[in-house]
């Protein structure tokens, strides 16, 4: 497997379309994986097409009639695959750019499956969630990698070390999952992970991720913000940029072109922050989840189906979601700390997601099956 590895990893190296020699320092590689507004749903204009620097190159993750497999190419949009659209990555590469000294060049290494859960990206469970997928569609992005997203990701990422350094990973995943602590533990299993395969020193490289489309567009995946809000608690070196403000198409589930635009710039200023460089922007809401007033949930349902549910402080209000995301009920709390919910007037859902709403203004998301 070793071998096999070496010989995967020279191949992109005599492949490579751009003659780049020695290790340049100056040039900044950035891994950037998720499911469907990682891969980018924007329509693709003329515009997004021009004016691309010759400093922003993608290193193609899959064949195509605009690329090939291992091969850097000038990063004109899509980035993804040549099917799909424009994504957040587009202007996070543009936006570093306009703000990195005129010698840098940026890289990135675009992998991201539409609807995928987070165990796509973990090498362990990998095999076992691509031998459950049941869609058509998701298995033929799949197939794309081989199969292995993760291993395609390392494969590149170790190739691009030849060339440049490694400097920060971007998450955009969790609409399909992100309603429990789990998530959390395996966002951080899968960062240690690239960490440890790629020999990368971890202060030297940031995470950032970023909300679902939020409640100010009528996310239906906005419960998962409370979680991956809560990802910094994980890692010093996790930061997460807020979606508000960012156009949601008519999906609620998928931003606009220009929704991806401003999210891109957003995820570009928190990274340049994390690596050390000063920038004001005050159009630009960048977050500090850490800073948000907490609450602390323990929840279980009983043989009878009652949920049981013990608050560390105040509640406000319950909502109870399904895991498509439509609001089923609303329960007023008035301040308690306990509240019992009978998941039986809902039978329909095998999955529902609970979304507490402390009256200090927190929030907190938990995810459990009825069955």
């Amino acid at each position: 497997m070793k071998l096999l590895k070496k010989l995967f990893a020279l191949l992109f190296m005599m492949t490579t379309s751009m003659n780049l020699a020695a290790q340049d320092e100056n040039f900044y590689i950035f891994l950037c994986i998720g499911q469907s507004n990682m891969v980018g749903q924007g329509e693709i204009t003329k515009a997004d097409k021009q004016n691309i620097s010759d400093r922003f190159l993608s290193l193609s993750a899959v064949n195509g009639k605009d690329r090939k497999l291992g091969q850097w190419r000038k990063a004109v949009p899509p980035l993804c695959r040549q099917d799909t659209k424009l994504s957040l990555v587009d202007f996070f590469g543009r936006t570093l750019l306009e703000n990195l000294p005129e010698k840098a060049r940026v890289g990135v290494i675009h992998i991201a499956v539409d609807g995928c859960g987070i165990d796509l990206f973990d090498k362990n469970n990998c095999r076992q969630y691509v031998a459950n997928v049941k869609e058509d569609w998701m298995k033929r992005e799949i197939a794309a990698y081989d199969g292995n997203p993760y291993q395609r990701l390392i494969q590149l990422a170790e190739a691009a070390q030849e060339e440049g350094d490694i400097r920060g990973i971007l998450l955009h995943q969790g609409e399909t999952d992100a309603y429990n602590d789990e998530w959390l533990r395996k966002v951080k299993k899968i960062y240690d992970d690239i960490i440890n395969d790629l020999d990368l020193d971890p202060v030297k490289v940031p995470l950032i991720a970023g909300e679902a489309v939020g409640e100010d567009q009528q996310g239906i995946c906005a419960h998962a913000n409370p979680t991956i809000n809560r990802l910094p608690s994980m890692s010093q070196q996790f930061y997460v940029v807020s979606s508000k403000g960012c156009e949601a198409g008519p999906d609620h589930l998928h931003f606009t072109a220009d929704g991806y635009r401003e999210l891109g710039q957003r995820y570009a200023v928190k990274m340049l922050q994390a690596l050390g460089y000063e920038v004001t922007d005050h159009r630009v809401e960048v977050i500090n989840p850490v800073s948000r007033p907490t609450i602390d949930v323990t929840a279980g349902i009983d043989d009878q189906g009652i949920l049981f549910a013990q608050a560390n402080s105040p509640l406000e209000k319950v909502e109870v979601v399904s895991y498509s995301g439509q609001t089923l009920s609303v329960i007023t709390c008035n301040g308690k700390q306990t509240v019992n919910i009978n998941t039986n007037e809902f039978p329909y859902e095998s999955k529902l997601v609970f979304v507490f709403y402390g009256q200090n203004g927190a929030t907190e998301s938990i995810e459990m099956n009825r069955n």
